[in-house]
């Protein structure tokens, strides 16, 4: 592996810059949820309780987890349709793993909790792979095209 693969390889989840996460209530309706996920331009909230983490709920969430026939469906209370028990990762864990546990899961965010449980942040595949093209411009940039993957 090439020093410049390694490092990154053993690079951080707590060496990325932190970016604003939302944060709402277990008992908080979908109104407040996506007003949330908007003022922070995230694709994903953390849902609390008492201040520990009990879910998330994504942008995936609010397109396969609600029924927009029901008139009432912004009153939704997130309880009912965000992921429970959510995967975590910790500051002291590397990207890799990180990658790793988005890819394996099918996921595309990740809290980042101390070994309290506190939340620290959120991670996203995009933040990863920022990281990545910042360590690697050239080689990112001068990719050749792949006749088989869309456009």
């Amino acid at each position: 592996m090439s020093g410049g693969m390694e490092s990154l390889a053993t690079a951080l989840v707590g060496e990325l810059e932190p970016r604003p996460h939302g944060r709402v209530e277990v008992d908080d309706p979908m109104w407040k949820v996506v007003s949330e996920m908007s003022s922070k331009g995230r694709g994903a909230v953390l849902v609390e309780e008492e201040g520990a983490l009990v879910g998330i709920f994504t942008e995936r969430d609010l397109l396969n987890r609600i029924d927009y026939s029901d008139a009432l469906w912004s009153h939704v209370l997130v309880r009912d349709v965000m992921t429970p028990h959510p995967m975590v990762i910790r500051p002291d864990d590397s990207l890799s793993e990180a990658l790793r546990r988005l890819t394996q899961g099918h996921r595309r965010h990740l809290p980042v909790v101390d070994y309290r449980g506190k939340v620290l942040g959120l991670i996203s595949i995009r933040d990863i792979l920022t990281r990545i093209a910042e360590r690697f411009p050239e080689e990112m940039m001068n990719l050749p095209p792949h006749p088989d993957h869309e456009s």
